[in-house]
């Protein structure tokens, strides 16, 4: 027999988890829209040509889904979107109005060990700004992650951007006597730091590089508490504050992201805890950062730079646990439902329902003639859906409908145009035939 559970990694959503996630996305899809951003999709299977030499070794060798054509040629189920959409606008760039603003919400699989926070199949956005290097698309792209996590209901003890540049980096790196040769292995240790004790982090510096007296000074310089007075982190921190967002905001030198392409500013969002320093999720719930080469590496006539970030499902509603900031009412039931008395009646109820669905009143049928009334009574009461309407052959032949209250248990025979009016009162109307 077939096991009933998933793969491992991976989920089976019903509607509440359906629900959950969906609740997340709509608050996604309603900043994007505000902040002018448009949403696009591309292929879940790409070719792994297209990842080599632009996402990490690690990620492409170890955490990809694998499989082959039938010719032979490797394949990818995407792990990360960025790749697929500098291919989208590489071969589209004379089409496209630049600078502009893309998202993106969809699958995506990472062979990863399964943990808290993390699966091997998630649903990730993706928001990105192509065609300007100015540092005002740096400026937005972190007020639109703050935006994001406001919408969701968070505050600011909630979280916290951290926020670094590649090139101020090495530009320090440089400054405490390392080589040039030695930047991107030490940039990629930086960024593994959390998965390592404290002994394993300094004895990886230490095979990058043999001077005791330089890695002390690197980790010194990694845990200092001081703002950096560098002309792009002051324009930068000058502009959140204009954008009113300055405060969710905090340099910090241990962040440098793991993934290749990187080529300026790096941030990250991790959540806050009431111990300082410690994070209840060990995950970043968000990353991103700035890629200035990944267009052009497919496409050398092209330079259209870009900056973006992502955040995943799995992690946020970790943190939306955490915080207690997912609402209990996910699912909300129908506005009624609409009992079925017997075999004669039943095209009365299916009558009444399609009135009231084209009026705009969501509506539940009940799906068997043969079920007795107090069982479908019992139906609405365990799914919580607050009116049942009953037509039986005494309301049928006085032309109404009897709406049933499931909280106060009160009844009333109501002509359609007076239970739409009731219903319209008790119930928004958001949607009409």
């Amino acid at each position: 027999m077939t096991g009933l559970n998933p793969l491992k990694g991976f989920r089976d959503l019903y509607p509440k988890e359906k629900g959950v996630q969906n609740f997340i996305f709509e608050k996604v899809r309603s900043v994007a829209r505000l902040l002018g951003y448009e949403e696009y999709d591309g292929p879940i299977v790409e070719s792994m040509d297209l990842y080599a030499n632009k996402s990490s070794k690690e990620l492409l060798e170890r955490q990809t889904f694998q499989i082959t054509s039938k010719k032979g040629n490797p394949l990818v189920l995407r792990p990360e979107m960025t790749p697929s959409l500098a291919r989208m606008v590489a071969n589209k760039a004379s089409d496209l109005t630049l600078p502009i603003k893309l998202f993106n919400i969809g699958p995506r699989f990472r062979y990863e060990a399964p943990q808290k926070g993390r699966s091997r199949e998630f649903y990730q956005a993706d928001f990105d700004i192509l065609g300007t290097n100015s540092i005002v698309s740096d400026a937005e792209s972190i007020y639109t992650i703050i935006n994001i996590f406001l919408a969701l209901g968070a505050i600011e003890k909630d979280f916290i951007v951290y926020i670094n540049s590649r090139v101020e980096m090495e530009k320090y790196l440089l400054d405490l006597g390392f080589k040039k040769e030695q930047l991107k292995p030490l940039l990629n240790a930086i960024d593994k730091q959390d998965k390592l004790q404290k002994e394993e982090f300094v004895e990886l510096l230490l095979e990058i590089e043999k001077n005791k007296e330089r890695v002390k000074s690197l980790i010194t310089f990694l845990n200092t508490k001081t703002v950096e007075k560098s002309p792009y982190f002051l324009k930068l921190f000058s502009l959140l504050d204009t954008y009113g967002v300055s405060k969710y905001c905090q340099i910090n030198y241990n962040i440098t992201r793991g993934l290749d392409y990187y080529t300026g500013i790096v941030f990250e969002v991790r959540e806050k805890t009431k111990d300082e320093g410690g994070f209840e999720l060990k995950r970043a719930l968000l990353g991103g950062g700035r890629y200035d080469n990944l267009v052009s590496d497919l496409n050398k006539k092209l330079n259209i730079p870009g900056i973006g970030f992502a955040l995943s499902d799995v992690v946020l509603i970790e943190f939306l646990q955490n915080k207690k900031l997912l609402p209990t009412d996910i699912i909300k039931p129908v506005s009624c439902l609409i009992s079925v008395f017997n075999k004669e009646t039943l095209n009365k109820s299916i009558e009444i329902s399609n009135f009231l669905r084209r009026k705009g009143i969501s509506c539940e049928l009940y799906q068997d003639e043969n079920t007795k009334l107090d069982k479908q009574l019992k139906f609405a009461d365990k799914k919580e859906i607050p009116f049942v309407l009953i037509i039986g052959p005494s309301e049928i032949k006085i032309n109404k409908v009897k709406l049933k209250n499931m909280k106060t248990g009160e009844q009333k025979d109501l002509s359609k145009e007076d239970l739409l009016k009731i219903l319209n009162i008790k119930f928004q109307v958001t949607n009409k035939f």
